[in-house]
């Protein structure tokens, strides 16, 4: 056995010294490079800001089962790394530890004591398929308060929970946020999937127009009204913006009938005037694009009846999206239902600013009338989509005037018997700051029979971010792997190319790596040779 020489003693002392000293670095100093366009692998500077911010002890408890199937795996390995960085920018104000229920009676209750309930899961063990019971949630403790997340099955929109329930958790005061309508009971029953969404950010409160809006309230979403404005309610609503209030209003001026008979009807909501006055319009219209959802819709052939997807233009998937803004730079597809158009040309005028959101596609187009037929079998004309990129949804900002400095207030509507009388009260007719109001010419997008796409639900929570002020978390909701779909210089692309693509990533790496080896291997089989031919 060949003896160890004193260089070669040097050499792994040298680097054995490295790796020591690589790892007190890594102990003392964080760091992580993190390669995805989209950084989904490393937390956002807001993420970092709130943590670092965190003035007493945050204690997250992962009750985590051992036997978690692999195709959960991922997700721990996801949570792990990301709970370590939390800690890592933290100022030792944020510590986590993984806890398996399973292994004892008491740590099952325990989890249960904060509504982390068991779930079932298949796991393949021993060449069969099971049914196991597994833990996968997370309690986060702050002082005496508790916060937590039930079940965490997917890393999508991860460190925005993580990120925003540190933040409620540790905020005294959540932002209020109210939500009007003109619609029915009915209607606002048909919200729920939203309000689930807001109720954990927000202290939610309903709001009607009737009455004058607490000043008190940070935000005001009017969401699908269906009958018409009073002038009442827009006193109100008017005084809440010139008081220094947020509004953002999702309306059309269109309804749709879809169960009976496939019209779509002018619903004149008497707002027209009234927006107009902030700098912004939304129009009698209601939009066509060529880049639109497919539907299903029954055909009949004989004695059959024949299921077949059809294009439904009135049903416009907007893909181009002002990139510089915040509420909508990160979102790829928000599908909107019988949308009408939002005027940004009557800001500059009354010297305000306007900001485009989203538009239609290059081929869309404008329909107007009391009453449109949806016949998907009636075929549209070119001559249909002559117009582009129209704007679905704007904000405006400025220093507004109220919208009765003129006229002065309404008559308030009276008690029981229902007459008028005169408003006494305050009357503010100039805004002392600049404000902001945000319109969006869909209101279907919030309801839940129609709310199918995520996206749609981001835009709007994103929206809801914005008029609150709370801008920071809405790059980390907006947080995804970016779709990078395969373009084609003449459309779609060909089947044999979309196949090659496929193989490709599946086995070119594995063919790679051995036409690596085989190289690497002649190439020493060439200098043994060499070297045996020297002696």
């Amino acid at each position: 056995m060949k003896k160890l020489n004193t260089s070669t003693i040097i050499s792994i002392a040298f680097i054995a010294g490295i790796l020591i000293m690589v790892n007190v670095i890594g102990i003392r100093y964080f760091l992580r490079a993190d390669l995805t366009s989209s950084k989904m692998y490393s937390l956002s500077k807001a993420s970092r800001d709130i943590v670092a911010n965190v003035e007493d002890q945050v204690l997250v408890k992962a009750y985590f089962s051992r036997n978690i199937p692999g195709q959960y795996g991922r997700v721990e390995r996801y949570l792990r790394d990301m709970l370590a960085d939390y800690k890592a920018y933290s100022h030792g104000h944020f510590d986590y530890e993984f806890i398996d229920p399973g292994s004892e009676e008491k740590l099952e209750e325990e989890a249960q004591s904060f509504n982390i309930p068991p779930m079932q899961a298949r796991s393949m063990a021993s060449d069969k398929m099971e049914i196991v019971k597994i833990y996968m949630g997370l309690v986060f403790i702050y002082g005496d308060r508790r916060e937590t997340i039930p079940v965490v099955t997917s890393s999508a929109n991860l460190e925005y929970e993580i990120t925003s329930l540190i933040h409620r958790l540790t905020t005294i005061r959540k932002p209020i946020l109210g939500i009007a309508s003109t619609g029915t009971a009915e209607q606002s029953a048909s919200l729920q999937n939203l309000h689930e969404q807001f109720v954990r950010m927000y202290d939610m409160r309903s709001i009607d127009l009737n009455e004058t809006i607490d000043s008190a309230i940070d935000g005001v979403l009017v969401l699908a009204p269906r009958q018409p404005f009073t002038e009442w309610q827009l006193f109100n609503l008017d005084q809440y913006i010139i008081n220094g209030g947020k509004v953002g209003m999702f309306m059309s001026s269109y309804i749709a009938d879809l169960q009976r008979s496939m019209q779509i009807m002018l619903n004149n909501l008497n707002v027209s005037e009234f927006l107009n006055n902030y700098g912004i319009g939304l129009g009698e219209d209601v939009l066509i694009d060529a880049n639109a959802a497919m539907v299903t819709m029954q055909r009949k052939e004989g004695l059959f009846n024949i299921s077949m997807p059809v294009r439904l233009y009135y049903l416009p998937s907007i893909n181009n999206f002002n990139s510089e803004n915040v509420i909508t730079r990160e979102l790829q597809q928000v599908q909107t239902y019988f949308p009408s158009s939002v005027d940004t040309t009557l800001a500059r005028e009354k010297g305000f600013e306007i900001e485009g959101l989203m538009y239609t596609s290059e081929v869309s187009g404008r329909k107007t009338g009391r009453v449109l037929m949806m016949d998907p079998s009636t075929p549209m004309t070119k001559d249909d989509f002559n117009d582009k990129h129209i704007p679905i949804a704007a904000i405006v900002k400025g220093r507004f005037t109220s919208y009765f400095k003129e006229s002065g207030p309404p008559k308030k509507p009276g008690g029981e018997e229902g007459e008028e009388e005169d408003y006494n009260g305050p009357f503010i007719t100039d805004a002392e700051s600049e404000n902001r109001l945000l319109l969006v010419g869909d209101g279907f997008m919030a309801l839940d029979q129609y709310a199918q796409n995520p996206q749609d639900l981001v835009f709007i929570q994103n929206t809801a971010d914005w008029l609150l002020q709370s801008e920071d978390l809405i790059t980390i909701r907006s947080k995804q792997i970016p779709m990078r779909p395969l373009r084609w210089m003449e459309g779609d692309i060909p089947q044999v190319v979309i196949s090659l693509t496929k193989w490709g990533n599946r086995f070119g790496p594995v063919i790679i790596v051995i036409i690596f080896g085989i190289v690497l291997w002649q190439i020493r089989r060439v200098r043994n040779k060499a070297l045996m031919a020297s002696k």
